[in-house]
């Protein structure tokens, strides 16, 4: 009886944590369902706010500006203040979507569906794409575009997007949608040169929006069966692999930038948010280009930015394999170059680190080939990231943003995409390792998030601020709490 009674404590304790987390998801969305819509100006649609004011349950239009001016990198309005953004919520999406199943309550795909059936009416810029990702939202109040004052570039990146859930809802705008990437963002249809923005000319082809292209053209070839768009997503993901170092398999960011350090160094941008599209791409396509490419450049970050003594990362090499070494930041547009050890709670939203992200690929790249390579590449990032504990602000922009925003040091802790990342990939990991050690993180980390984040049924972006944020990436930690709580 004694040791019945021990196993059964036991039981019960391990399903305290999964009980908290997934009351922590429930309540953070029915949240959203209940405040977070947008019931602001002349019309209100069932789209979903991207900040709000934990305190009062409103969305402000004009948010207080924080830590806006360094993490949205001097642009604050790719915040979407005052408005919604379904290129930033779709890791929120795939939270409704993913809790609606566990629950079996059909309001939070419901939301999700009406949310993007209202954005794709409401959201589309005049070339018909729509009127999402970085520099565009829809704002709420006024019941028009918006943008974040850096003119109205359509641009999409980083996110591996919802595309079979909106392609439920809408087919035709998904399609049209696609079809406009191919027009607008690929500047040469011979040789997959590609532009993160929409205006058909050369410009910033970076490695984290051509991922992102080369994805949603898989996807159209998948739903229709034209073997078109799988020969433009290898012409689009080519386009970055014909321009790495043959010797290493290190690929430039941003190929077309001339003399900027981007056109001559590779960054985590490669091995993380590009190689885990590719991979994606491999899974809708079977095709093993997309595969054989993303893996190489995950063992090529493995074999050139892993320093053993050290058990870290670095943030950047040169295309021959060379880490670049810890520097002060530069002038103008060098003050974004990473140097040194790569910083594993990024301050800033977009930029050229993702470490987290890097880790996340590299396991994805294990559990789609069984490489213990891969496997043993995946325990050296969980090496560097617990090595970085516990989370708090990057180490590059933290003296300017705990200035910007003194609660930040004082509450300490990093963004929600920061826990949510790590979450997911500890929870990943001790699935591939079954170490009790491994899943033990994953709560560690799950638990310091729900105490430095919740509020009010709410989670923060982060603990330093009043606010649910969605280019935080509080969907991002959703979808982890629901995995580790799986």
């Amino acid at each position: 009886m004694a040791t019945l009674s021990a196993v059964a404590v036991a039981s019960s304790a391990d399903q305290a944590p999964v009980a908290r987390y997934r009351e922590s998801v429930r309540s953070c969305l029915d949240n959203l369902l209940a405040h977070g819509t947008d019931r602001y100006g002349p019309v209100q649609t069932p789209m979903l706010m991207s900040v709000i004011d934990v305190r009062t349950n409103q969305a402000p239009q004009e948010p207080l500006l924080l830590d806006g001016w360094i993490r949205s990198e001097e642009r604050p309005g790719r915040r979407n203040p005052g408005g919604c953004d379904l290129w930033e919520d779709q890791p929120l999406l795939h939270a409704l979507y993913g809790y609606g199943a566990l629950s079996g309550d059909a309001r939070y795909a419901q939301a999700a569906d009406a949310y993007t059936r209202s954005f794709f009416e409401r959201a589309r810029k005049p070339n018909g794409l729509l009127a999402w990702g970085s520099h565009l939202f829809y704002n709420a109040y006024t019941d028009q575009l918006d943008d974040d004052r850096h003119g109205n570039p359509h641009e999409i990146l980083i996110h591996l997007a919802e595309w079979d859930a909106m392609w439920e809802v809408d087919p035709e705008t998904v399609r049209q949608e696609i079809e406009g990437v191919w027009k607008w963002h690929v500047v040469n249809k011979e040789t997959g040169q590609h532009n993160r923005h929409d205006d058909a000319a050369p410009g910033c082809d970076f490695a984290f929006s051509g991922g992102s292209f080369a994805h949603a053209f898989a996807f159209l070839y998948s739903k229709t069966g034209d073997r078109t768009w799988l020969d433009h997503s290898k012409l689009v993901a080519n386009w970055h692999w014909s321009h790495r170092n043959p010797e290493t398999n290190l690929a430039p960011d941003a190929p077309s930038t001339g003399d900027r350090y981007d056109a001559t160094h590779c960054f985590t941008t490669v091995a993380g948010p590009h190689a885990a599209a590719l991979l994606r791409c491999f899974e809708i396509t079977k095709d093993p280009f997309f595969r054989d490419v993303a893996v190489a450049y995950v063992k090529a970050w493995l074999k050139y930015a892993w320093d053993e003594q050290a058990g870290l990362f670095h943030a950047a090499l040169k295309l021959d394999g060379t880490p670049v070494p810890n520097q002060a930041k530069g002038a103008g547009y060098d003050a974004w170059m990473p140097t040194g050890y790569a910083d594993t709670w990024p301050t800033t939203m977009y930029g050229y680190e993702f470490p987290l992200a890097a880790a996340q690929a590299c396991l994805y790249a294990y559990e789609l080939t069984g490489d213990s390579e891969l496997l043993d590449g995946a325990k050296k990032w969980a090496r560097h990231i617990r090595a970085s504990l516990p989370p708090t602000i990057g180490r590059r922009w933290r003296k300017e943003l705990y200035a910007a925003m003194p609660e930040a040091e004082q509450r300490g802790g990093a963004y929600a995409d920061g826990y949510g990342r790590a979450i997911s990939f500890f929870t990943h990991l001790h699935q591939a390792t079954h170490d009790p050690a491994d899943l033990a993180t994953a709560q560690q980390l799950a638990d310091e998030a729900l105490d430095k984040l919740s509020e009010n049924g709410w989670l923060k972006g982060h603990a330093g601020k009043p606010y649910y944020e969605a280019t935080d990436g509080v969907g991002t930690l959703l979808g982890a709490l629901l995995e580790v709580a799986d």
